[in-house]
Formats: structure tokens, C-alpha cells, sequence
């Protein structure tokens, strides 16, 4: 994985409102897209704008994001090739930095969990290993 650059992604994320998603904007920077959005769903009101999509990049990584529920935070699930679990850990903690919340988080003892340490608002990361690939399961919300 290449590092995140948590100043670039930051300032980034400021212009647009924090209306992106901090993974999607870190792959379309450092990573060529092999797919346009499949499996789009979109609100059935106002706008009927995009509310869940899955997005194929460079080096078999899948990206895919659902926040379809009102009120119901953002799911965004990253699935890579299998990787350096030490690597994700640094790369989820950059992530993490790179969208600036001030809510206290940590790791679980097995360093499979990271959220905030009250277990209240704020973004949950679980790192899943499968036979052939790493996931990267996370949520923001309260």
C-alpha cells in the first residue's frame, strides 16, 4: 500500500467539505481506477444521487461504500491482495489522521480493531484476513 500523505488528503478533504470519503480520495490519488462504479444504487429522493457503489483499482483492490440509510453514517469495505498486517496498521492509523476527528481511538489487544476508545461516535476499522486477500471493513457514524 502506498502511504497515505495525511497533509495532502487533509487539505483535500477541507475543500470539498469532508463530503468524500477519505479511502475513495486516497485510491483515486495514488491508484488507476479498472472500473467505472458498478453495483450503483442511488436515493430515491431529492437528487437521486449516488448512495452505494463498488469500484475496481489497480493491483485487484475493490472498493465499495454504502450510506443509504438516513442518518445512518457511511460502511466502506477495501479489499486488497493479501498484505503486511504491520503495513495496514500504519496505513489505517495514517487514514484514520487524515480525516481529523477529535475523538480519543485505539486498537484492540489483537490489533484486528480500531475505533474510538469510549465505543461511541466516530469511525470503526476491522482488519479481516481471508485465505487470499486482506479487508479492510470500516464505519463512520454515531
Amino acid at each position: 500500500m502506498i502511504k497515505p500523505n495525511v497533509a495532502e488528503l487533509n487539505a483535500e478533504l477541507k475543500k470539498t467539505n469532508y463530503s468524500q470519503d477519505v479511502t475513495y480520495l486516497y485510491l483515486n490519488r495514488n491508484y488507476k481506477t479498472e472500473s467505472e462504479k458498478l453495483d450503483v444504487k442511488k436515493y430515491d429522493y431529492p437528487d437521486y444521487s449516488i448512495c452505494a457503489f463498488k469500484q475496481k483499482f489497480e493491483h485487484g483492490i475493490v472498493y465499495s461504500e454504502e450510506q443509504c440509510r438516513e442518518a445512518g453514517g457511511i460502511t466502506t469495505k477495501l479489499t486488497l491482495p493479501k498484505t503486511d498486517k504491520k503495513s495496514i496498521i500504519q496505513w489505517v492509523e495514517l487514514i484514520f489522521k487524515s480525516s481529523s476527528m477529535d475523538i480519543e481511538h485505539g486498537w484492540n489487544s489483537e490489533k484486528t480493531k480500531f475505533g474510538p476508545t469510549d465505543d461511541g461516535a466516530g469511525c470503526y476499522f476491522e482488519i479481516k484476513e481471508t485465505e487470499n486477500n486482506t479487508e479492510i471493513d470500516m464505519y463512520c457514524g454515531c
